[in-house]
């Protein structure tokens, strides 16, 4: 029952940290437009046929003069085309660290571990309940 405990609230711990620093990424970033340069088609493992292609876009942006390029972290649906502005979040003292997407930060997501955290704190607590 401590046990759970202890690595719920550790869970919980992390959870925030990641919290903090998806905040500190967005709050220290700036915003840009950048143009696909090229498209990387893929297809999932399970898509022998080749029908279902995953785009993975190709962007090229400018910081300061400088140019980076930056492909999708995730595979897209949607095809995009050549010359097509999409956002780009990036840091300034960092450009190469950017991220696709307005509201997309290359953080991992606290969610999971905020989820398990407080699922294995209720556990903790049941058991506790349960077999005092």
């Amino acid at each position: 029952m401590a046990l759970f405990a202890i690595i719920a609230l550790v869970l919980i711990g992390v959870g925030g940290r990641l919290y903090q620093k998806r905040k500190a990424w967005i709050e220290h970033s700036k915003l840009t437009y950048g143009k696909v340069v090229e498209i990387s088609r893929r297809y999932a493992r399970g898509d022998h046929a080749g029908r279902f292609p995953i785009y993975f876009p190709i962007v090229s942006y400018q910081v300061n003069g400088l140019e980076f390029r930056r492909e999708a972290e995730r595979g897209l649906m949607k095809n995009y085309e050549i010359g097509q502005e999409i956002p780009v979040r990036y840091l300034s003292e960092k450009p190469y660290e950017a991220s696709l997407n307005e509201q997309s930060v290359p953080v991992l997501s606290p969610n999971v571990f905020f989820i398990l955290g407080i699922l294995m704190l209720i556990s903790a607590i049941i058991l506790s309940v349960i077999h005092p």
